[in-house]
Formats: C-alpha cells, structure tokens, sequence
C-alpha cells in the first residue's frame, strides 16, 4: 500500500511542477519546471551620494539573495556545478542563460540550484 501512494504522490508531485512551474531548458536539451527567482538590487539604488550611503548601512549582503532555480531532484539527475541552463521567461523577469553556482539539497526531495550570471571574464577562475 505504501509503495502505491509513493508512486500517486509522485505523480502528483511531477503534475503539479510541471503545470505551475517555470520552464528551464538544462544543457542537455532536458526540459525542466520548478521555481525560478530572481531577487536583486536594482541599478538606482546608488542615486545620490547620501543616498547611497544611507542604503549602504542599511544592506545586510547576507539577505541579498542570489538567482534560484527551485526543482525537483529526480528531474536533475546529473546536472552539477559549472553547468549552464536556460530559463525560459522573458529577460524582464530574469530568463536568459545562468550557469549552476551551487546545489542545495533540502532533504524532502527538492533541491535548490543556486545560479550566476555566465561571465566570460571568471569563467575560467575557479
């Protein structure tokens, strides 16, 4: 019996990701869904000098968040850092190419793939 509700919730799981996620196309041709994120700091923040220095102290760097792509683990079987993807949305918010920075885990099946921005001067620095 559990073996059956296993695999329902597995299809569940797959169904739901793949109706409400967004689309990320890996390396490999692979198409994928999870959700993607993309927080940043916008190019305005340093508009005036005292503004900039007043949002300076006010920044906390560990809070600011790096592009994400959440999905599942069984649909990135092989995918590892150093990798490039392609999310599939429009570059207003935040498709374009990234390359996999770090992966994380999270225990329940789901993993996090922590990406940048391919540069072509630090590529090669690892």
């Amino acid at each position: 019996m559990v073996a059956g509700f296993r695999a329902l919730a597995d299809r569940m799981d797959a169904l739901a990701v793949q109706r409400l996620g967004d689309p990320a196309i890996l390396a490999d041709g692979r198409l994928v869904f999870g959700a993607f994120a993309s927080p940043f700091v916008g190019a305005e923040i340093g508009g005036s000098k005292t503004g900039a220095a007043r949002l300076g102290g006010a920044i906390n760097a560990d809070e600011v968040l790096e592009p994400t792509l959440t999905v599942r683990v069984v649909d990135v079987q092989g995918v590892k850092k150093g990798d490039f993807l392609t999310i599939d949305l429009p570059p207003e918010v935040g498709g374009g190419r990234y390359k996999v920075f770090r992966l994380k885990p999270d225990g329940s099946g789901m993993v996090d793939l922590v990406l940048s921005v391919p540069n072509e001067r630090t590529d090669d620095i690892t």
